[in-house]
């Protein structure tokens, strides 16, 4: 009886281990996370369909080529994922778990590159926002000057209309003096030779006596 129940408590030991590897192996491809990476250190790598050397090849892998590893067996393949999604099986010594070095400095130097690339974009992004800027302050001060114009013009209309009516009035009244002068010389004149009649009148009445 004790045997029994140790035969089953070891199958229940057993399939329990058997059951935790298979769930951890399902974390370990379902989690990207958790998977392990492989970059191809040979150039013109064959993914094969199988892991023999005369399987079909589904495609071919450059050096540098980041895969994800999916499983191993003991004839030294590795089956990965590429990352369009193929999977298949590549010679093992053919990856290594850490990226080439050379291959490390390359991907290094594209990056600086390519982030000096952005610097200079983002230099001549600030040069032409400067340059929107001063035009606008420019358009802005322009457009205060010709409102400054547009308001001195306007005052100096209104001035020479002013000016203006002031020189008709004077002329009206220049006119009127002079009609008025005039009227004057020939009521004066008009008096003047009433007055010399009278006087000759009296002259001659003068000498009659």
């Amino acid at each position: 009886m004790n045997g029994f129940f140790c035969s089953c408590a070891g199958r229940r030991s057993g399939l329990w281990s058997a059951g935790v590897v298979m769930v951890l192996s399902i974390l370990l491809h379902a989690v990207p996370g958790l998977a392990e990476d492989r970059y191809v250190i040979d150039d013109q790598v064959n993914l094969r369909r199988t892991p023999a050397l005369g399987a079909p090849v589904a495609r071919t892998l450059k050096a540098g080529d980041k895969l994800e590893l999916l499983d191993g067996n003991s004839s030294g393949w590795d089956h990965v994922r590429a990352g369009d999604g193929t999977d298949g099986w590549v010679a093992r010594r053919s990856l290594s778990a850490k990226i080439p070095p050379e291959i490390e400095r390359t991907q290094l130097r594209g990056e600086i590159d390519e982030l000096r690339a952005k610097l200079v974009n983002h230099e001549k992004l600030q040069n032409e926002l400067k340059r929107i800027q001063e035009v606008s302050r420019n358009a802005l001060r322009i457009e205060q000057e010709n409102q400054e114009l547009v308001a001195k013009a306007n005052r100096l209309e209104k001035e020479l209309k002013q000016a203006s009516d002031e020189n008709h009035i004077l002329e009206k009244q220049s006119d009127t003096l002079f009609f008025l002068a005039g009227a004057g010389v020939l009521v004066l004149g008009f008096i003047s030779g009433l007055l010399s009649r009278r006087r000759r009148k009296s002259s001659s009445y003068g000498s009659l006596e």
